[in-house]
């Protein structure tokens, strides 16, 4: 009796993932022809799902099977039919499998970033707060003086740190790449930002929001240019330091300065974050003292040694 009751379960939540999988794998299939073509030719048929994500699919669908997929099975199928979170999500709930819980939101996102925002006033750093979609929500004002960012930004639309370093309309892009050196750091920066901002998103690289965020990123030419370019050993901005051209007020004369990027994590997730900067040379220092960092305190807390 036992044996019949498990097998009928096994029957009802297959039927779930063959129901789950085919709605998505029709539906790409109607997306795409509308569009005419796919730009890897994939005709999202059974055939090919079973070709080339889950071999055993068609013995599944004839019933010459009754094992429910393996969650690497179904991640696989989710992949090759380009779900979006939620759609691989359902899969995974039809499966009877956890679904994957990638980014903070809703109520814990709200409460994630009004707890980086406490940190960040009482921050004796310049820093910033951003999401895993690289949203920078907000900025205290030893970032602004020290990156000559307006507070304004915020407001005038979405800010990103992918804007912040590529856009030639804000100063970061001109003041990081003043010279040979300079230049070769903020190329580094670039690369490894782009492959984390691929890396923590993987699974919503099909979401229409990752989309609308890559078309908006493309208008900036260097940015195609590093989409696809992996470095042989891309650098962590915790390990290599920033260059940057600053100035002590609108009269004064402009100096390079050093600084290092450090992430202060909220959560338990790797977003939100704050992303705060520490001196890295004496004239660091000195930007860092007028704009009101206690520099010998500060240094002591973080074990930063100059």
């Amino acid at each position: 009796m036992i044996h019949s009751s498990n097998a009928h379960m096994e029957t009802i939540v297959l039927k779930a993932v063959i129901g789950e999988i085919e709605a998505v794998r029709s539906k790409r299939q109607q997306q795409y022809r509308e569009l005419e073509s796919h730009p890897e030719l994939k005709r999202f048929t059974q055939q090919e799902l079973n070709d080339v994500a889950f071999t055993s699919y068609k013995n599944i669908l004839s019933g010459r099977s009754r094992r429910i997929p393996s969650r690497t099975a179904i991640m696989d199928i989710a992949d090759y039919l380009e779900c979006t979170s939620a759609e691989r999500n359902d899969l995974l709930l039809a499966a009877g499998y956890i679904p994957e819980h990638y980014e903070l939101a809703g109520t814990a996102l709200k409460l994630a970033l009004e707890q980086a925002k406490l940190i960040l006033r009482g921050l004796p750093l310049p820093a910033f707060i951003a999401t895993h979609k690289f949203d920078i929500t907000d900025m205290n004002p030893m970032f602004q003086g020290l990156y000559g960012v307006s507070y304004d930004t915020l407001h005038l639309g979405r800010f990103n740190m992918i804007h912040n370093h590529f856009s030639p309309d804000l100063p970061i892009r001109k003041r990081s790449t003043f010279n040979e050196e300079s230049f070769r750091k903020w190329e580094s920066h670039a690369i490894y930002g782009i492959q984390t901002f691929k890396l923590n998103n993987m699974y919503f690289r099909h979401d229409a929001w990752y989309r609308d965020l890559l078309q908006d990123f493309n208008r900036y030419e260097e940015f195609r240019t590093y989409w696809d370019y992996e470095a042989e050993s891309p650098v962590d901005p915790i390990s290599e330091p920033k260059m940057l051209l600053v100035r002590k007020g609108e009269d004064s004369e402009w100096f390079p300065i050093r600084v290092r990027q450090i992430h202060i994590s909220v959560s338990s997730y790797m977003f939100p974050r704050i992303e705060a900067f520490l001196p890295e040379d004496l004239p660091a220092r000195h930007m860092f003292e007028w704009l009101g960092c206690p520099v010998e305190s500060m240094l002591d807390r973080y074990q930063v040694i100059i």
